[in-house]
């Protein structure tokens, strides 16, 4: 079993993207530590920056099993204390300060070519970033660095307006790839007469999709022309900066620019959060109650408890997270896909989170299972 620890709540960036903006900080308890201590992997990550909690040091000399800590590389003399005895350290990189106030590019250089081949940088994509990841790539690999690409998981609509993925799945968008606006028009015009060539030829392009076992949104789809063009060029990005990783001989863990509601599988499987406090979750998105803007809408993700390291074993949280584990081996069976249900737009159920299989607690818009966002574990 591997955990995700949440060492504290304080950070010293202010990024925009970020959902946790607390009016308070606090610090895990060495007894949630020493509970969590023998785990197999222990990724040292939450909502805050790990290296700001003043036992860090202590509390990887408690911990048994291989470390893996997430920083944002604005810490100086913590960093050099810690990396040495942590099996992996993952670096936030970027150039742009804008929307990760207190970033300086110059001291994540210096964390990189300290831990060289140790570390695993993690770059997240927005349009205002994306013409720079082959640049990026090139100092990660120079230093020896694997890296990671996530896109950004945007929490308001404003962000939402520099993502560079669409989230319908890409065997749909191929499909209809020549269909425009008149054709639409036309096919509701005959629907209206109850025949029509434009009528035949829009059921049968449904059937053709549905026997593959995709639902689909033509509508969306169309009038996303610009998001999916946009889609397509920052793969053609992501491939060159796949080749100059490839030169330097380190690994690029690509991020996906459009979803595929078959292929979904959860990251966090065999793998839970715990929170500062001690609250443990199945998942970082699940951790807190936040605010999502995905598929064209806002949406409310609550928190999702399953147990409490401040009263419960180590063993009574693995129980209580089993239910929700068994659903999540078999996303595609388990969760629909919103971003390619013709309702999505306007429906209540995904703007709660809950979904029309039943489920209240959904991961049917989760990025993560569908690798357009991925996560440090």
């Amino acid at each position: 079993m591997k955990i995700q620890l949440e060492v504290t709540t304080s950070c010293n960036l202010d990024c925009e993207y970020c959902f946790r903006k607390r009016d308070g900080f606090s610090d895990v308890s060495r007894e949630i530590v020493e509970k969590i201590a023998d785990a197999e992997e222990v990724v040292l990550y939450g909502y805050g920056e790990p290296l700001l909690n003043p036992l860090l040091r202590d509390y990887l000399e408690i911990i048994n099993g291989k470390t893996l800590i997430s920083t944002n590389g604005m810490v100086n003399g913590a960093f050099d204390e810690v990396f040495e005895m942590a099996d992996r350290i993952a670096i936030s990189l970027d150039f742009d300060a804008r929307h990760r106030k207190g970033l300086v590019f110059e001291k994540l250089k210096e964390k990189l070519d300290v831990a060289g081949e140790k570390a695993i940088t993690q770059i997240v994509i927005t349009s205002d970033n994306i013409k720079f990841l082959p640049e990026l790539v090139r100092i990660s690999a120079e230093s020896g660095a694997d890296v990671q690409l996530t896109n950004v998981v945007a929490g308001d609509e404003i962000m939402y307006s520099k993502v560079l993925y669409f989230e319908g799945s890409r065997f749909n968008v191929d499909m209809i790839s020549d269909i425009d606006e008149r054709f639409i028009l036309a096919a509701i015009k005959d629907w209206s007469r109850g025949r029509g060539r434009f009528k035949e030829a829009y059921q049968k392009l449904i059937r053709r999709i549905y026997s593959q076992g995709y639902s689909v949104n033509i509508p969306y789809i169309v009038e996303s022309r610009d998001r999916i063009e946009r889609a397509r060029e920052a793969e053609k990005i992501v491939e060159e900066s796949h080749d100059i990783a490839k030169d330097y001989g380190v690994d690029l863990e690509r991020a996906e620019f459009f979803g595929d509601s078959k292929t979904r599988e959860c990251p966090y499987e065999d793998m839970m959060f715990v929170r500062v406090d001690g609250k443990v979750s199945s998942c970082m998105s699940f951790a807190y109650t936040h605010h999502e803007f995905v598929n064209a809408h806002h949406k409310t993700v609550n928190e999702f408890i399953i147990s409490n390291l401040k009263t419960d074993s180590i063993d009574d949280a693995l129980e209580s997270k089993a239910e929700f584990e068994r659903l999540r081996k078999s996303m595609d069976d388990s969760f629909p896909w919103c971003a390619d249900c013709p309702y999505v737009s306007g429906c209540w159920y995904a703007k709660q989170n809950i979904d029309c299989y039943a489920n209240r607690i959904s991961c049917s818009e989760c990025l993560y299972s569908s690798k357009i966002a991925r996560c440090v574990v």
